[in-house]
């Protein structure tokens, strides 16, 4: 007689699911432990044992012959023990009884009940349960929205850079180069996020409230991963530092031009763009031998270019130069002249680099002259110095002219910031701003 399994009992009135699983079922009603914690059905709540199909059979015990003697030993040995005794008529062994092993019958049905629809009419894929392994997973919601941004990055966004048809590969640092960077340093990911959602707000004003939110939210998440970054500069995140700086140059202006139901922009919001520009640009300054021979060198590389006719550059550095003549003879606080006389030079210094880098080099000094003024130039632009003031419109005149360009993010930035300084302006200096308010809005396309 084959040897009783002791320390182990079998469950004969289990769920159809841990029967196919050979596992022991606890048998709780209305549905067991195993089907509750895998967030399934449980056929026992559906029917009972006596009436499920293939219960008779299961309950009966009906066990297989017994191996015969004349099988080899080595077959012999695979073959599970059995309880010898026949089964009898009556009521069925006790549940916790000694294990007698499966019955070919409930061997054979298990699989056809468990794989069968028709046993459970709430799921109608029941076998790809067994796929479904490990713990629940977190929503994954919330990245289908992050896809679409990038998504529009990559394929529309990029395009919008540095417009400049004689350098196309520029646009394939932004859409390959820079992605790639972007999936080791988040926060160049987070700066691409933010960029492509200000987009889609911008083309499409009717989500405009979802989009912004969601690129507010990025740009948020990567500023704060930035500046542990430029904390830590090195060879290895500096070209990362770069792109997702310029990116956040973009984005800081992309948030107010895309929001048109909010107010225009104020000299303080430009103000808190030129602070943000300027010191990553500082931080940048250090790296610039790495950065030139880096991946996105092709960003800073100048290309020679003959020099075009620009109406309204040419017309800002005349200005410009009559403002320095005029600053130098009838300003009389030496401080004062002495820091607006060297920004306004670096002004026309950056106009004069600007045409032999590029062709349409406005967006070249909207973002260059933030790096190069002197720290002493942002808070007399907020305790509303005249003579600075007067100088921040010539600005207003350069940033009016990237937008005609067609750059999107700095849509309505000239307007209103020239309009908030000539509310301001008294004296002599007001002439300047009153130019470059004539200028910006008289001027749509050109001077």
């Amino acid at each position: 007689m084959a040897r009783l399994r002791l320390g182990y009992t079998k469950s004969r009135t289990g769920c159809l699911r841990c029967k196919q699983r050979r596992v022991k079922c606890d048998e709780t009603r209305p549905s067991c432990k195993a089907c509750l914690r895998h967030g399934i059905e449980c056929s026992l709540s559906t029917q009972t044992n006596a009436h499920s199909p293939g219960a008779s059979s299961i309950a009966a015990g009906t066990p297989p012959p017994a191996p015969s003697p004349q099988l080899p030993p080595s077959r012999r040995n695979r073959t599970r023990p059995i309880n010898p005794q026949p089964p009898t008529s009556g009521p069925p062994p006790p549940e916790n009884g000694p294990e007698t092993g499966p019955s070919p019958s409930a061997s054979a049905l298990t699989p056809a009940v468990a794989d069968s629809p028709a046993t459970n009419t709430s799921d109608p894929f029941p076998y790809l349960t067994k796929l479904a392994n490990g713990l629940p997973e977190d929503d994954t919601t919330d990245w289908v929205p992050d896809l679409e941004l990038l998504h529009h990055f990559i394929t529309s966004t990029y395009s919008t850079f540095l417009l400049d048809p004689a350098r196309p590969e520029t646009g394939r640092l932004w859409q390959v180069v820079a992605p790639k960077l972007a999936f080791v340093h988040v926060f160049l990911l987070h700066q691409m996020l933010a960029v492509g959602g200000y987009h889609l707000a911008y083309l499409h004003p009717e989500n405009r409230q979802a989009y912004s939110l969601r690129a507010s939210q990025h740009q948020n998440a990567g500023i704060r991963r930035m500046r542990l970054a430029l904390s830590e500069l090195s060879p290895d995140n500096c070209h990362a530092l770069f792109a997702s700086s310029s990116l956040l140059f973009i984005g800081a202006l992309a948030a107010s031009s895309t929001n048109r139901e909010a107010a225009a922009p104020t000299i303080d919001e430009l103000v808190d763009v030129l602070i943000l520009v300027k010191g990553v640009g500082t931080v940048l300054f250090s790296s610039q031998d790495l950065l030139r021979s880096g991946p996105l060198s092709a960003l800073l590389t100048q290309t020679g270019c003959a020099e075009q006719p620009n109406p309204a550059l040419d017309r800002v550095v005349l200005a410009v130069g009559d403002f320095l003549v005029e600053i130098a003879e009838t300003e009389t606080d030496d401080r004062v002249r002495a820091i607006v006389h060297t920004d306004a030079y670096r002004l026309v210094s950056a106009i004069r680099e600007s045409f032999v880098k590029v062709s349409g080099p406005e967006y070249r000094v909207v973002a260059a002259w933030p790096i190069q003024t002197s720290d002493d130039l942002i808070p007399m632009l907020r305790q509303r110095n005249q003579a600075a003031l007067a100088l921040l419109s010539y600005y207003c005149v350069v940033l009016h002219a990237a937008e005609m360009q067609g750059y999107w993010f700095m849509e309505g930035w000239a307007a209103g910031v020239i309009q908030d300084i000539a509310k301001v302006m008294t004296g002599p200096y007001k002439k300047h701003s009153a130019w470059a308010l004539g200028w910006i809005t008289g001027h749509a396309v050109m001077g």
